[in-house]
Parts: C-alpha cells; structure tokens; sequence
C-alpha cells in the first residue's frame, strides 16, 4: 500500500477529528510511536519509542551517558511501582514476528538490538529486559500485536492534557485512504520520568555523583528520551515533517511545523 507523507493541512484535520482526553487513571500507560495501533477507547495516550521497554532501556543508557551507577533489578521495581502493577506493562509485536522471539516485532527494539553502541545498551541489558518481558507476559500484560504496513507520514510532538489517535481515513482527490502518524507525547512522558526520577531515588536504585539531585536525574533521562526518540525516527520516519501539537484543557490545539526528519 502507498504511503501517503501528510501535509500540515492534512495533519491539522486528522487531529482535529482524532483528538481525545488523555484518562488521568493510565495517563502513565504507555504504547510505541509506532502508527499501526488500532483506534481504540482505551489506547494509551502516552506514545514512547518502544513503549516500557524502551524507557527501561532508557534508563540504562543514561546511566552511561550521564556517569551514574544503576541497579537494574531495582530499577525494574521502581519502574513498576510508576505503572502500577506488572499486568499494565506496555509492549507489542507484529503479526509477522516470530512468536518465539520475545518483542520481536518492535521497530526501536529492533533497532536498538542492530546498533546497540549507537543506542548506548550492552548484551547484559537486553538479556535482563527480554528476562523482564517474559516474567510481564506471564503476570498478566497484554503483548499488543500490530497489523499491516508501515504508513505514517507525519511525526507528533504532543503537549497537554489530550491525545491523539494514530490512524485516520484520508478523503484524497484519488479516493479515501488509509494513513497513520508516529506519536510521542512529550508531556506524559516528561510528567512521568519527573516521577521516575523520584522513585529511582527513593528505592536507592541509583548512585548519583555527589551534588546531584532528583532534579538532576530527570534532566538526565529527559535528554535521553529525547536522543532515543530522534535517533529510532531517523531510522523509521526518515523524511517525514515533525509537528507540534499543543492542547489547552478544552483541546484545541496549536501545531507548528518543526522542520524534517
């Protein structure tokens, strides 16, 4: 199927009738950026490269880039203590993958299993987090599997207190097509990694040089999130625009172009 790259015109009426109120229940739920998700009542609002596992993942390349100590096992903890429970662990898969390779359908992860330098996780961390995904799936969270092609043709940069559903019939001048966009929701993710942050802390699963903060941490895993997101999109959504989306509490919204991948 032909992708269609979205202009901002086009974008601006997706989101205008795809928009909806993040749930303040599971506003720490988390789904990939990945397009393809099904537009449900319940999806995630919060869109993250790789959704729980790539946060986790996160975590462990800061901890090189940023020169703390990091207990992996206590990190889970805390990560876990964040959602809430195991069951609500967010992680998919394609219908293609190979059911015997644990998320073996996740683009970031892909990517990061090809380039791990680049990505700044060693061998002893994926086998910790593939470990990890098994002892989630047998607690309970749902491996959501994605169908189809790949067809976004726009990346959201989202703020506010709404979200934005992924997939959208396009009325064209050659009939109605199916599109989708990659979302991360910027403000989900920096509310959430504030708390993170905290219980990273809190349960002593970091060793920060001394006179740094929880402060400090969040800046830390911040800059990474944002590294990781920039360098999966580089690989998946070369060449298509980037928009910021912009909610008020009523959900209208401003969007700017922001330049392209």
């Amino acid at each position: 199927m032909n992708k269609i790259i979205l202009d901002k015109t086009q974008v601006d009426q997706m989101i205008l009738e795809n928009r909806y109120k993040v749930n303040p229940d599971k506003k720490f739920f988390s789904r990939c950026i990945d397009g393809r998700y099904e537009n449900e009542d319940n999806l995630a609002a919060m869109g993250y490269p790789g959704a729980d596992l790539g946060e986790i993942l996160m975590i462990f390349a800061a901890s090189k880039k940023f020169g703390f100590e990091v207990d992996m096992e206590k990190v889970y903890s805390a990560f876990i203590e964040v959602i809430g429970a195991e069951k609500n662990f967010g992680l998919h898969t394609d219908s293609h993958a190979d059911p015997k390779i644990t998320c073996g359908g996740c683009g970031h992860f892909k990517q990061i299993l090809s380039d791990l330098k680049t990505y700044n996780i060693d061998d002893k961390e994926i086998n910790f987090i593939k470990e990890k995904l098994n002892q989630v799936k047998k607690n309970g969270a749902d491996e959501v599997v994605l169908h189809g092609d790949h067809l976004e043709g726009a990346v959201l940069l989202i703020k506010g207190d709404w979200g934005v559903f992924p997939q959208y019939r396009l009325d064209t001048d050659h009939g109605t097509h199916t599109v989708q966009v990659f979302v991360y929701h910027s403000s989900l993710v920096d509310e959430r990694n504030r708390l993170l942050a905290k219980k990273l802390i809190e349960n002593k699963a970091v060793k920060l040089y001394k006179g740094c903060d929880e402060v400090w941490l969040y800046d830390a895993l911040s800059d990474m999130s944002e590294e990781h997101l920039m360098e999966t999109a580089r690989r998946l959504a070369k060449g298509l625009a980037i928009y910021s989306v912009e909610f008020n509490e009523e959900g209208d919204y401003e969007l700017k172009e922001m330049g392209v991948v």
